[in-house]
Order: C-alpha cells, then structure tokens, then sequence
C-alpha cells in the first residue's frame, strides 16, 4: 500500500503542476491581451518560453516609446532572468526573421544597468559567444545590401540625368 500511496502522490504532484502551469499560461495570455507587455515579457522568461517572449518583445518594440520601454524593462531583469533572455537571443538570432527584434534586445541588453555584472558571470560568456557569428553575418548581409540600394539609387540618378 505504501507504494500506491506514493504513486498517487507523485501523480497528484504532476497533477497540480500541470494545473500550475495551464494558470500561468492564461495569465501570460490575459497580460498579453490587456497589453501589459513588461510583466509579460518576464513571465514568459520564467516560464521558459522563448519564441512567445520573442513576440512579447516585437509587440514592445512596436509601441512608440517601445525601445525606452524594454530598456526600462531589462534594467528590472534579475541576473537568472538575463542569463535566460541571452540564451534566447543566442536562438532568435540565427533566424534572419528574428533578427530586427533579437538585435535591438541586445542593444538595450547592452545599454542596460546590468552591462557591467556581464564580464563576471562566467554562465554569460558561453552566450555571447554565441552570438558573434550570427551577429557578424547579418551585418554582412544588411552592408551588402545597403551597397546595392547605393548603387541602384547611383543608377537611378544616372538614368534620369540621360533624359534631360
């Protein structure tokens, strides 16, 4: 009998975190909906969900004042909860897609009240290393592409000049 107690305890433990986990979804979609996006965005960290804190970010970033928000935002960051946001932006910057959003997280990262504990954590290195390379190859891509809007804006003028 002591083993089909256990078992039952074990199963109702489940239970009640999965109960535990179904209420803090809801309330990161209720706080999604009523456009409270700080307290969304750190939810979404400490439920370890990093494509929905992604889109938490983008919907901050489209607000007017949304790159001063999410600097605020991250400045209220505790260490555990950047840790996990770097390990994010590691991921969403290997998508071209995510790149916009995952770049400007990192700049407001970076100009954050935390920049300074970044060189002691060791647990960070392995995150910034990460995302160097990805970093390298957007800015390599966007250079290129601003030299041929150059060039087609070049030959635009070019064009034009002929006509007269």
């Amino acid at each position: 009998k002591a083993v089909v107690s256990t078992q039952s305890t074990g199963e109702e433990e489940e239970i009640r975190e999965e109960e535990l986990q179904s209420e803090q979804q809801q309330e990161l979609r209720n706080l999604v909906f009523n456009e409270r996006y700080a307290a969304a965005f750190a939810l979404s960290l400490s439920l370890n969900m990093p494509y929905k804190c992604l889109g938490i970010a983008q919907k901050i970033l489209e607000l007017e004042d949304g790159k001063s928000q999410l600097r605020c935002l991250i400045d209220s960051l505790q260490m555990d909860q950047i840790e996990s946001l770097l390990e994010y932006l590691a991921t969403w910057n290997t998508n071209s897609k995510h790149t916009i959003v995952a770049q400007n997280v990192l700049f407001a990262l970076l100009s954050s009240g935390h920049n300074s504990s970044f060189a002691e954590n060791p647990k960070l290195r392995v995150h910034w290393e990460a995302l160097i390379p990805y970093t390298e190859r957007h800015f390599e891509r966007l250079s290129k592409l601003q030299q041929q809007a150059t060039f087609l804006q070049y030959t635009w003028d070019r064009m034009k000049l002929s006509e007269l």
